[in-house]
């Protein structure tokens, strides 16, 4: 690269950290948040996968409060083989003392999943706790049609 290159490469590059680091983010508004994995309710799976296929598969949740958003899932690749999945629906809950608590309000969500691998998909959603502690599952296992 001649020195023409290297000095206006340099410039660039000095430039975007100096904007960068000169950045004012007074758009703070003090609003504090944790995240919290949703209990899954129920998951709508097909009965069977093509490989290469893309599936949209929907899930519902169950919402706490209305403190409580839906921000997206925690996918997870479990167990010994390449097609177990544990998926935790992730919500962003507003930290604060007036929280309404829901008696039974769900909300549901999609994701987009692709099949690579053949045999059976095993999918465990989240679905709380019981009285130990213990983390509980919904299980649904899809098997993986061969394409004609």
């Amino acid at each position: 690269m001649n020195m023409l290159k290297k000095f206006l490469v340099l410039t660039l590059f000095s430039a975007l950290a100096l904007s960068l680091h000169s950045c004012n983010n007074d758009d703070d508004d003090g609003t504090r948040y944790y995240l919290e994995a949703l209990e899954v309710v129920a998951a709508d799976l097909p009965t069977s996968f093509v490989r290469g296929g893309t599936y949209r598969i929907y899930v519902d949740m169950r919402l706490p409060s209305n403190c409580h958003f839906f921000e997206g899932f925690d996918f997870q690749q479990t167990g010994d083989t390449m097609t177990e999945r544990t998926i935790y629906p992730i919500a962003a809950v507003l930290d604060r003392t007036d929280c309404q608590e829901y008696d039974a309000r769900n909300t549901d969500a999609y994701f987009n999943f692709q099949v690579l691998f053949t045999g059976t998909y095993v999918f465990k959603f989240y679905a709380g706790q019981d009285e130990n502690g213990e983390e509980q599952f919904l299980i649904y296992e899809v098997p993986v049609a061969r394409s004609n």
